[in-house]
């Protein structure tokens, strides 16, 4: 036999024998039967059949406790589908119908991920962002030793990152447009409610240079001078030393 009929006869075989060991289970009769049934198709990625799987299954057996799992796994699936919203309703009615479960965490955790994936870049709005924050923060204030409150901790300071990071956009935004107060009022935002989700000493230089463009020269040159003193080795160094000559000179 030829070695390329061979390796055919081979790969055959290794099919056949990899097919025999996946074997769809029967739907039976007990909500046993049934969640296994449709937790074959969530392992095997095929969510568009899991998910009428496992809303037949809380349809037949609502007070099962394969019940109660299925609705976590609804949320899963759509989940991984993207479909967020419809897995956001999931985890959150998981939560709120069995508030002392063990995978209320879980459930705390994915529902933060829904608008944790809707994250947009720095210069959109960042309502997903701030909806992530509060959800990841809620599951930490309840549940501070659960491994997920670990992985919360994590998404926090990067969605508090980019809302940073879009406040700082948009302060700058109102820099170039001559709104010296708006822009102000946008970086000590920063400076107080995100102090540690980027380089302050960025955002002391453009609070100085609002404030020198504003008219308040003195009280500019003093933010600069800390700036220095605080920042010796900042980028801004530079930058920050010409403004305050060009300060001094126009005096």
């Amino acid at each position: 036999m030829k070695k390329s009929s061979i390796l055919t006869v081979i790969i055959c075989i290794l099919f056949f024998v990899g097919c025999a060991s996946i074997v769809l289970p029967k739907k039976g009769k007990t909500d046993e039967d049934y969640f296994a049934y449709a937790m074959y198709y969530f392992n095997a990625s095929n969510y568009f059949d899991a998910i009428p799987a496992f809303e037949e299954l809380r349809e037949k057996f609502p007070l099962s406790p394969y019940a109660m799992l299925a609705e976590l796994r609804l949320g899963d699936c759509h989940y991984h589908k993207d479909e967020l919203i419809e897995a956001s309703h999931y985890y959150d009615n998981f939560r709120r119908l069995h508030p002392s479960n063990q995978y209320v965490p879980y459930s705390i955790f994915m529902a933060g991920m829904c608008h944790y994936k809707e994250i947009l870049s720095y210069d959109r709005d960042q309502t997903a962002a701030r909806e992530a924050v509060e959800q990841f923060r809620l599951l930490f204030e309840l549940y501070p030793t659960n491994p997920y409150a670990g992985k919360a901790l994590c998404k926090i300071s990067k969605a508090k990152k980019r809302i940073a990071e879009y406040e700082f956009f948009i302060g700058k935004f109102y820099l170039k447009k001559g709104n010296n107060k708006g822009a102000v009022d946008r970086f000590r935002k920063i400076l107080k409610k995100y102090p540690h989700s980027i380089d302050k000493d960025k955002v002391l230089f453009y609070i100085a240079k609002a404030i020198i463009q504003s008219g308040s020269r003195q009280k500019g040159e003093k933010i600069v001078k800390l700036l220095l003193k605080k920042y010796p080795e900042s980028s801004y160094a530079v930058e920050a030393k010409e403004l305050l000559t060009r300060n001094l000179q126009s005096r």
